[in-house]
């Protein structure tokens, strides 16, 4: 049994003042892409879990890796003896800010609740997702989607004919705790860009205007990011050019795969071959 676990970007991420756990409320906008890691599972009834991994050597497959915490965690309201052999492919790059272990641990859970056929329910589901990580309610159902809290409290919106993406990563990470004592040290919000307008399957539009209020922090100290946003700015047929998330991923927006194919021909000749870039789809919910 196969799932796929697509990666996300945040087309808008706004942070509110520092609650007393530490913890930043946000307002952010998820939409998921067509690039996505691949994870098979074959049941075993000695109730043992094991993962192995391919396309990503420096991630460890212990027990402190998401897929298989999500599994144990599943796994303890599962019938006695209920275990797996999971197989991940990896293609979202760790640190990235596209998501992509939390929606490991979201494909974890969909795909062994099916594995072990689980009669859990989607909110329960999500509640044991939710203890994983913040983002990873969001990867279990699947529409783009306003967050707010910790980015758990979901309002999913249909969307169609959404645009085309380029994706590019430096090849370095940008780690979410550091990005957010950056940002607390001086919060001081990212600049917003033109608004972007996007189709609902209803026939409305709904605007939103991107922005990062952590771009200052993490371009501060990674003057990469600026860099390759900036230059994503300058090309034909640019929509919007943000940092995804925590980063260290940019992406800029076009409307037509052409346009996109193009922007992503000429980064791989800007940045060489160290860059990860990739052309995608965002995706509406139908897909």
């Amino acid at each position: 049994m196969t799932i796929r676990a697509h990666a996300k970007i945040n087309l808008d991420l706004r942070l509110q003042k520092r609650r007393p756990d530490g913890f930043h409320p946000i307002e952010t906008f998820f939409v998921r892409v067509d690039v996505a890691d691949t994870l098979t599972a074959e049941p075993t009834t000695d109730g043992k879990l094991t993962l192995q991994i391919e396309g990503d050597e420096q991630l460890s497959a212990g027990p402190d890796n998401l897929v298989l915490r999500a599994a144990r965690a599943l796994q303890a309201q599962a019938t006695a003896g209920s275990g797996a052999r999971l197989h991940l492919q990896k293609v979202i790059p760790q640190g990235a800010g596209l998501g992509g272990g939390s929606s490991d641990a979201a494909a974890t859970l969909l795909l062994l609740r099916n594995l072990w056929s689980m009669p859990i329910s989607a909110a329960a589901l999500a509640k044991v997702g939710a203890e994983l990580g913040s983002d990873v309610p969001f990867f279990l159902q699947p529409y783009p989607a306003r967050a707010t809290g910790r980015g758990e409290i979901l309002e999913p919106v249909h969307l169609t004919h959404l645009p085309w993406a380029v994706l590019i990563h430096p090849g370095f990470s940008s780690p979410t705790a550091t990005a957010y004592a950056a940002y607390a040290t001086n919060p001081r919000p990212g600049t917003e860009g033109a608004p972007l307008l996007l189709r609902t399957v209803q026939g409305g539009t709904l605007e939103i205007r991107p922005r990062n209020d952590l771009e200052p922090a993490v371009e501060g100290k990674f003057l990469w990011i600026p860099s390759a946003r900036q230059w994503l700015e300058k090309q034909n047929g640019i929509l919007a050019a943000r940092m995804s998330g925590s980063g260290s991923t940019v992406f800029g927006l076009f409307s037509t795969e052409a346009e996109a194919s193009e922007g992503a021909d000429k980064g791989r000749k800007f940045f060489g071959p160290e860059a990860w870039i990739q052309v995608t789809r965002l995706l509406g919910g139908d897909e």
